[in-house]
């Protein structure tokens, strides 16, 4: 499902907001004219699920397939020196799984358009090892490179409660747009920092905004360390429905009721660092760029430790996600070919649907505690690519992960697609593929 569908069907205005920027950058651009470069992209996927023991009210996903393609394209101006201006817009037609086998056992195909870029980019100077600019609109910001599926907990993914994302080559590590606000930017030498302002258009309550704070430093071609913290939801839109004071847990301990409030808003902390092997030895001119490339993050999503908060998240322990991954030398085969392996001791059912504004929205997670959480701790996630002659672009994922592909139970199903993870155990996976043509 494209990124405006996502925002549509859960809430119409964060679609439309978004729409509207492009809608002020979009001519702007192409009324520059001299100067405009074209970028365009298409591509094609396919995969299936290979082993699942959801079994979806009964329906059985094993082998079910998913096929989506797409195309985009976005106008680049530079007016001045100092400023880039982009806008871009797309569609891409998919489905979720169909977990009948009544109509093929295929979903009807869902097309939306959806906006890949809409921002501008001030350069305040640029020197040597020196540079500050500003960025604003809906933009890319990965604030890590070596991460191709798991990781990225600071800025993905809500607080309470902390749900991880994942998922094949999604818009946090594509370079097209996945935040919405503004980044002011700074490096000196190999130290580089990140002032963020941040809207939030995919979580109940929308529009909050976020500040955050991300910095890493480099030690040569070596070794890079870097840490981060967001104030997730801190300046509300609608402070009655952040702090969601009519939402609460009552723990009942010895028979006194013990009534505390409990909020979507919180905190998460990050660190990351990577470590390039080959670079002790001056590069090894028979590896690839990536290669033997060590890397990881922790992160801590939420710091509030009362009571109900540690009843329904548990220990700090239990909200601390763990990311390892290495890249496989290939030899310049492929560009990249990373395992990642994550550990995520979360104590509830791995299921955002709290976050569908029609559904009741609540910080405390759906249903029961998981009874059997230790299940799906581990996850696992291996992926390689390769780009020929800078314009196509193979790639394959095979993983254990946070995969929530939506369900078709067929004709006469009003619900929305489940927003639950399908994995409940390391020999659980699926397989996808994808070829992209760009220019």
């Amino acid at each position: 499902m494209s990124l405006y569908s996502k925002l549509k069907s859960s809430h119409p205005f964060c679609g439309l907001g978004i729409l509207f920027i492009s809608g002020f950058c979009f001519p702007v651009c192409a009324g520059l004219g001299e100067g405009l470069e074209l970028k365009a992209a298409g591509w094609a996927q396919y995969g299936a699920i290979v082993k699942s023991s959801d079994t979806l009210v009964g329906k059985e996903i094993n082998g079910r397939t998913s096929i989506v393609s797409g195309a985009q394209f976005a106008l680049i101006a530079n007016p001045s020196k100092n400023l880039r201006i982009e806008s871009g817009l797309g569609a891409a037609a998919g489905h979720a799984l169909a977990t009948s086998t009544n109509q093929g056992g295929y979903a009807p195909v869902d097309v939306g358009p959806y906006v890949s870029n809409a921002n501008f980019k001030y350069t305040v100077w640029d020197e040597k090892e020196k540079n500050l600019s500003i960025h604003g609109g809906y933009f890319h910001y990965d604030y890590t490179s070596d991460a191709q599926n798991l990781g990225l907990y600071l800025l993905r993914g809500p607080v309470y409660p902390g749900y991880v994302l994942s998922g094949f080559e999604t818009k946090a590590v594509l370079p097209v747009a996945n935040t919405l606000g503004f980044q002011i930017h700074h490096q000196t030498g190999n130290l580089e920092q990140d002032l963020l302002l941040t809207f939030e258009t995919e979580f109940f309550p929308y529009w909050d905004a976020s500040p955050a704070y991300i910095s890493s430093y480099r030690f040569g071609s070596v070794f890079r360390i870097g840490a981060g913290v967001n104030l997730y939801h801190y300046l509300p839109v609608d402070s009655k429905l952040t702090a969601n004071k009519e939402k609460y847990f009552v723990d009942t301990t010895g028979g006194v009721k013990d009534t505390s409030v409990v909020s979507f808003k919180g905190t998460k902390v990050m660190a990351n660092a990577s470590f390039d092997i080959k670079a002790l030895f001056g590069g090894l001119n028979s590896f690839g760029a990536e290669d033997l490339k060590l890397y990881a993050e922790v992160a801590i999503i939420g710091l509030d430790n009362g009571k109900a908060y540690k009843t329904l998240y548990g220990n700090y322990s239990n909200r601390m996600p763990i990311m390892v991954g290495f890249n496989i030398p290939t030899f310049k085969i492929l560009d990249r070919l990373s395992l990642e392996v994550e550990k995520y001791d979360a104590k509830f059912k791995d299921d955002i649907s709290r976050f569908n504004h029609y559904s009741d929205p609540s910080p405390i997670p759906r249903g029961k505690l998981d009874t059997n959480y230790a299940a799906d701790n581990i996850k696992w996630s291996v992926y390689a690519s390769r780009t020929i002659q800078n314009h196509v672009k193979l790639s394959l994922q095979v993983a254990s992960d946070h995969y929530r592909p939506g369900v078709f139970k067929g004709y006469g199903d009003n619900n929305t697609p489940s927003n639950e993870a399908v994995f409940y155990r390391p020999d659980e996976w699926y397989w996808t593929s994808k070829i992209a043509y760009f220019f």
